[in-house]
C-alpha cells in the first residue's frame, strides 16, 4: 500500500521548471574603441552599395521623432551634412534628432536603418537606447553588412562593430 501510495504521490509532483531564457542584449563585444578607417557618408553609402556589401559609416543618431525601435536592436541615423534642429539658428525643436525641417526627398537620400542580430539573424529583442552610450544626435562610425536596400529609399545595416564618439569634452556613457 505504502508503495502505492509514494507512486501515486510521484505522479502528481509539479514537473522542474525551466530555467527562463537569458534576456538578450547587445553584445558588448560589437562596441569597439577605435573608429573604423576609411568611413563614407551615409548619402554616398546609399548611393553605390549593394545588399551583401560591407560597409564603413560615420552617420548621426536621428531621422525621425523616435530614432529607437522600443523593444528592437534597431535605430535610424542621418547622414552628417544634415543638419538638425539644434544646429538651425531659433529652431527650439522638442526633438531636434527628428530633422523636420527636411524635405522627404533629403530624408530618402540620407537616412538608413541600422540593427543588431542574433545568431538566427533576426534584430534582437531588446532596445538598443543608452547601450554603449547610443542616444539621439550621437555620432557613431560603423562596419556592417547590408540587409537590404529597395528603391523606396530602404536602406538596412546589420552593425558588425560600431564607435561611438564622444560629445566635445565629455566621455561616452556606456552602460
Amino acid at each position: 500500500m505504502f508503495s502505492f501510495l509514494a507512486s501515486l504521490a510521484l505522479a502528481f509532483v509539479l514537473p522542474q521548471a525551466t530555467p527562463a531564457a537569458p534576456a538578450p542584449k547587445i553584445p558588448t563585444t560589437v562596441f569597439v574603441t577605435e573608429k573604423p578607417k576609411e568611413a563614407k557618408s551615409v548619402a554616398v553609402t546609399k548611393k553605390s552599395a549593394k545588399k551583401g556589401d560591407t560597409v564603413v559609416i560615420e552617420a548621426k543618431i536621428g531621422g525621425r521623432a523616435e530614432p529607437f525601435v522600443k523593444n528592437r536592436a534597431i535605430m535610424m541615423v542621418a547622414d552628417r551634412s544634415l543638419k538638425s534642429c539644434d544646429q538651425i539658428p531659433g529652431d527650439n525643436c522638442a526633438k531636434p534628432w527628428d530633422y523636420c525641417c527636411e524635405p522627404p526627398e533629403s530624408k530618402k537620400a540620407n537616412l538608413m536603418t541600422l540593427q543588431f542580430v542574433g545568431e538566427d539573424g533576426k534584430p534582437l529583442k531588446v532596445g538598443a537606447q543608452s547601450v554603449g552610450g547610443l542616444e539621439p544626435l550621437g555620432l557613431v562610425v560603423f562596419e556592417g553588412t547590408v540587409a537590404e536596400k529597395d528603391e523606396q529609399g530602404t536602406f538596412v545595416v546589420t552593425v558588425k562593430r560600431i564607435f561611438v564618439e564622444a560629445p566635445a569634452g565629455k566621455p561616452v556613457k556606456k552602460s
